[in-house]
């Protein structure tokens, strides 16, 4: 699977830029199906402690991610209103709860490269490729991995159930 890093890109990327804690992150806006502010949800007991809850959107289930928590800063309880970017990952949907949402920007395709090496661990493996922009960095985010989706970390239930 080509990532935004190695992609031979000729054209360029809408990037949606989006902020947890004082990170800088983005993802490309054709993986993104909406954004939406989050008011209520169920909490899932035993699911990993990434997973903040879930929520009933028009009918679908969303598993609710705290991208904070994955990216190994401290975990917070999810804030009244907190957005969303909702995505579809596998067959599922999966909102990941964020600070803010900055803002949608153009990248380039000289303005994309791969990750420093340096950036490794646990953290570095959700991100798959750095925006340079005039503000700085932006890093951008792989849905699959931040999802838990390349590991299936999920729990048994909410791997077997179907909507």
């Amino acid at each position: 699977m080509a990532t935004l890093a190695t992609a031979k890109r000729a054209t360029a990327t809408d990037v949606v830029v989006f902020r947890v804690e004082d990170v800088s992150c983005g993802m490309n806006i054709l993986d993104v199906q909406e954004i939406k502010k989050i008011h209520a949800h169920t909490p899932v007991h035993r699911a990993p402690a990434y997973v903040r809850g879930l929520v009933n959107m028009r009918g679908h289930v969303v598993t609710l991610i705290d991208v904070g928590h994955r990216l190994g800063l401290e975990a917070r309880p999810v804030r009244r209103a907190a957005p969303a970017i909702i995505l579809s990952v596998g067959d599922e949907l999966v909102g990941l709860l964020v600070d803010e949402v900055d803002d949608v920007i153009v990248a380039e395709p000289g303005d994309i490269v791969a990750p420093p090496s340096n950036l490794g661990g646990v953290q570095g493996r959700f991100f798959e490729a750095v925006v340079r922009t005039r503000d700085g960095l932006v890093a951008l985010i792989d849905k699959e991995r931040i999802a838990g989706a390349e590991l299936d970390e999920r729990p048994p239930a909410m791997r077997d159930a179907r909507r």
